[in-house]
């Protein structure tokens, strides 16, 4: 026998409450078994919850779009860090400048680039680089190109930036999560109520006759192994 699956996330619990609502109002003989007390809780209930669900989407959606820009803007920066190394190391090579050259890029003197693996990583090697262009060009050496350092610090500013909106982009997501979990137990007990009520009305049907109504009103449930899943309900028109 499949196993009811209770909504287990605030989007779940909100299209599981709108499914109710929009099923008890459709011309179909099995919208009266739900309660008309029942179904007007859950619509004046859904008159807050679903803003409060919209507005957590809405902001999950624009952290999204935050963390997105700032990975895309580190893997740039490590693009021109990497590249900056490379050409450094060759130029040492191929003008047979002395190993200090590299030290005050950030380099040790064998040349070997640090590991990069995380945002600060990053960050604190494009500092070095930034910072190390005036003492390598004061120490006699020219300055960097392909890339400049003045290339690989606009980079950078763009890192900095991008990061800091992440920040208030994760506020806004706790504060959303935390409105929508003070309204998660009513959510709950409305879901639970409306399932009471239909399990009552159909107390003396058969499981798999229960199972096909429950879903019908945006109830779950998942088939233990071994067993076949029961086919998708159809709603009976009123004659």
């Amino acid at each position: 026998m499949p196993t009811y699956a209770p909504a287990n996330s605030d989007e779940d619990r909100h299209s599981t409450l709108q499914k109710i609502v929009k099923t008890s109002g459709e011309a179909i003989v099995e919208a009266s078994l739900l309660p008309a007390a029942t179904r007007a809780k859950i619509v004046t209930f859904l008159t807050t919850y679903t803003p409060v669900i919209h507005v957590l989407s809405d902001k999950m959606a624009d952290r999204a779009q935050e963390v997105s820009e700032k990975d895309k803007a580190q893997a740039l920066l490590e693009t021109y860090v990497r590249d900056f190394y490379i050409v450094l190391k060759r130029r040492a090579t191929r003008l047979q400048q002395n190993v200090a050259v590299l030290v005050h890029y950030g380099l040790p003197q064998s040349g070997d680039v640090p590991a990069v693996r995380s945002a600060s990583d990053v960050v604190d090697a494009a500092t070095k680089i930034v910072n190390g262009e005036t003492a390598a060009v004061a120490a006699g050496f020219g300055p960097m190109s392909n890339p400049t350092a003045a290339e690989v610090a606009a980079v950078l500013a763009s890192f900095v930036k991008e990061s800091g909106e992440v920040v208030p982009a994760d506020s806004a997501v706790r504060e959303a999560e935390k409105a929508a979990a003070d309204l998660r137990p009513m959510a709950d007990e409305l879901i639970d109520d409306a399932k009471s009520d239909l399990s009552h009305a159909l107390r003396k049907e058969s499981g798999p006759a229960q199972r096909r109504v429950l879903r019908l009103f945006g109830f779950k449930f998942t088939p233990n192994p071994g067993e076949t899943p029961e086919s998708d309900p159809t709603p009976t028109p009123i004659p």
